[in-house]
């Protein structure tokens, strides 16, 4: 057992001062401050007044490394579980991108069950951005999502056959629909959501409006797509706008912003606060990473080398922070981005949130939004800036790079 005392609770919304009792990685109740143990030996945490919220939820990152498209050597590295403790994230979602060549499905879900040994929520898609059809572990998406306990949807998937660069002019959008039903289905088998994660080429002309006619045609729930990173053009914001309004997500993309080589992006704060004036519910909003990814940067020039444009985790919190340093929004709501609505959208029902009989996934934040420490299905991953939770190699490779 422990106890987190004298928080100041949001679950994402505020409930003042508690004290949370966690046992075998669940939260077993919530009291008012001074709550005893009855003579039970249990750790002890003083929260000493600072904010305790969920531990973020990152729907898209690249677990095995991202990036490729600049030859062997631009793959990013694995990531490590010490990336994701340090930037708040307990509990992520990984995907392959646009290397499914060198990287495959059965890699993907090696990363994804060391990463629950290392003490990290882990989940992953099955599929790749530029693959029609997409690769599985099993031969079909049916049986990934039935039958592998990790994987709980579809993505990235392209919705241009053609790849992330180029428009389509075949059957992308129908693809996509059909590998939409295939997940719905084996996701009510499962219990799980089953639902895809959309890559939209940032030069297609068409945007989203490929996605409005498979909804309206075929009858697919809006909500079961997740459009990624729609902050990376105007029109690309524009659609995702009226996809917001009309009930379905909106995924913000944390590393997306001119001050991160993409100079036709829209910063996420601003975009987070666009979509809001635009009609879209803070409740529609979702904030990930695309964290460990390394697309080319967006630089034109003779003399300029091309390299890879790696995406930090951490700019997941930055996001945040700088939603809340900008006014745009009350903590409760900017916090749902990235905790509750995150969990919604991906059917993890025990995460993004704080209550009896959810998972004891909790950071704890300084006044400054500051991370301070980290719990993760209830044991100290990080204390007051210090690991406590390392993967098996974590140490290994910061005294190689020290």
């Amino acid at each position: 057992m422990k106890i987190i005392r004298n928080a100041n609770l949001h679950a994402p919304e505020p409930l003042g001062l508690r004290d949370i009792v966690v046992c075998s990685g669940k939260i077993a109740a919530i009291h008012q401050c001074g709550v005893t143990t009855g003579g039970l030996e249990c750790d002890e945490y003083d929260a000493g007044g600072d904010i305790v919220c969920p531990g973020f939820v990152d729907n898209h990152a690249h677990v095995l490394g991202g990036g490729g498209g600049l030859g062997f050597s631009s793959r990013a590295p694995e990531l490590q579980a010490s990336q994701l403790i340090k930037a708040g994230i307990t509990s992520v979602i990984g995907m392959l991108g646009f290397d499914a060549t060198s990287k495959n499905m059965a890699a993907l879900v090696s990363k994804t069950k060391a990463l629950r040994e290392d003490g990290v929520s882990a989940y992953c898609l099955t599929g790749a951005t530029l693959e029609h059809p997409v690769p599985t572990l099993t031969g079909m998406i049916r049986t990934d999502i039935a039958f592998v306990d990790e994987i709980i949807g579809v993505g990235e998937i392209s919705i241009s056959e053609l790849g992330y660069g180029y428009d389509s002019f075949g059957a992308g959008a129908q693809y996509v629909a059909e590998a939409a039903v295939a997940g719905l289905l084996a996701g009510r088998l499962s219990r799980k959501a089953g639902y895809l994660c959309l890559q939209v080429p940032p030069y297609l002309s068409q945007v989203l409006k490929p996605m409005f006619q498979v909804v309206e045609k075929t009858g697919i729930p809006i909500t079961h797509f997740i459009p990624s990173h729609v902050n990376q053009t105007d029109g690309y914001m524009e659609d995702a706008a009226e996809w917001g309004r009309r009930g379905g997500w909106v995924d913000i993309g944390a590393n997306y912003s001119p001050e991160n080589n993409y100079a036709r992006a829209t910063l996420p704060s601003e975009a987070y606060r666009r979509l809001l004036e635009a009609g879209v519910g803070a409740d529609r909003i979702l904030i990930s990473s695309d964290g460990n990814g390394a697309p080319p940067k967006e630089e034109k020039g003779e003399n300029k080398p091309r390299v890879a444009n790696y995406m930090p985790m951490r700019n997941l919190h930055r996001a945040l922070c700088r939603i809340m340093d900008e006014g745009i929004a009350e903590l409760p709501q900017a916090l749902a981005a990235v905790t509750s609505n995150v969990a919604r959208a991906t059917g993890l029902t025990q995460k993004g949130r704080l209550a009896p009989g959810c998972d004891a996934d909790l950071l704890v934040l300084d006044r400054n939004l500051g991370i301070r420490s980290v719990f993760a299905m209830g044991q100290a991953a990080m204390i007051d800036g210090e690991l406590r939770r390392r993967g098996m190699f974590d140490r290994i490779l910061l005294d190689e790079l020290s």
